[in-house]
């Protein structure tokens, strides 16, 4: 596929977050960059450049919740655009305002960091948060969505893979069909950021850990033989132990809008930050921008040779330094939404 053509968008709406979940990539930013929600001129910026797109997705390092023009900037967006639209919550801020704009507005997909079947569980992953106000939430959600007759948004529960937790998958799933959802996604934990966390991730590729992965693999065919029919189980990501074309946690093709209006190529390359690397280092890596929208155009920005050369190694599986080791070069993507879900 060429380099060349852009087809979405990844819009952070909110770099900011009201909880601080230990395995989150946001506790190794610099301090001293801003967290913050996105200006009316920064949108502004980019609506012009909708029009066509095939996909945009509201998510960044924050929680997209937290924007106070939350509903207003989905119905500004809907005049512009018509592909399909994406977003990933936490879910705890679900009020009766942003759940009629999510339906009213036709939002595609929502994702909802539940990670936990269980409260204990969900405490240690998400310190702050509150197990049951978002299994409530995620019950108003449906019910609402059912309410109206509609069929959008599809609502997915993520469920980030750790060692201790492999035995609530089944449960997982049967606490999430309960509440009618569409589906739920099992994903990697790939950001590490801590030595600590070696000793949580499910995979033998890229780290070498010595993790068992019959393991993971008998916990994700119980998981599975809990679903009901039409509920949709997808992933995990594989990570290969070889790098291949492209990259497999982000698409080259849709650029990284950041809160403040930068441009970059994806999430992680937008913000400094510090993830170990596949020899096990930490490595702390500078932000690499290529633009601010309120500054210059989108299709500027795009067309620049240093953002474009970016891009082309990316594709081309040739070291980019700009990448470097980084573990998205080695995951298989299995997520919905990047290759057929499995359905049950």
């Amino acid at each position: 596929m060429s380099a060349e053509r852009m087809t979405g968008l990844s819009l952070e709406l909110s770099s900011l977050c009201q909880l601080e979940c230990p395995l989150c990539v946001r506790r190794t930013i610099a301090a001293d960059y801003p967290s913050q929600a996105m200006s009316a001129e920064t949108l502004a910026a980019v609506l012009p450049c909708l029009s066509g797109l095939e996909s945009l997705d509201l998510t960044g390092w924050g929680e997209p919740l937290l924007h106070p023009r939350f509903a207003e900037i989905l119905a500004q967006i809907r005049r512009s655009f018509s592909g399909r639209l994406t977003f990933t919550t936490n879910g705890l801020l679900f009020q009766r305002e942003q759940i009629e704009a999510v339906v009213e507005q036709g939002v595609d997909v929502i994702c909802v960091s539940v990670d936990a079947a269980r409260p204990e569980s969900y405490e240690r992953i998400r310190p702050g948060g509150d197990f049951n106000r978002l299994l409530q939430n995620l019950r108003d959600l449906v019910s609402f969505r059912q309410a109206q007759g509609a069929s959008r948004p599809q609502v997915f529960a993520l469920f980030l893979l750790r060692r201790e937790a492999l035995d609530e998958l089944p449960e997982f799933v049967r606490l999430m069909q309960s509440l009618g959802l569409d589906g739920v996604v099992f994903q990697q934990l790939a950001g590490v950021f801590s030595e600590a966390h070696l000793s949580r991730i499910t995979y033998t590729e890229y780290y070498r850990s010595d993790f068992d992965p019959a393991l993971l693999k008998q916990s994700l065919a119980q998981a599975r033989a809990e679903a009901k029919p039409g509920l949709i189980v997808a992933g995990p990501e594989r990570v290969r132990r070889f790098r291949g074309h492209g990259c497999g946690g982000f698409d080259v093709h849709k650029p990284f809008i950041t809160a403040g209006g930068e441009v970059s190529v994806c999430c992680q390359m937008a913000y400094p930050v510090s993830l170990m690397r596949k020899s096990g280092q930490l490595v702390f890596t500078p932000s690499l921008t290529f633009g601010r929208l309120t500054e210059e155009p989108l299709p500027s920005i795009w067309s620049k040779p240093a953002y474009a050369e970016v891009r082309r190694q990316i594709l081309a599986g040739e070291n980019s330094a700009a990448c470097a080791e980084c573990i998205g070069l080695y995951l298989e993507p299995a997520i919905y939404g990047q290759e057929p879900p499995e359905k049950r």
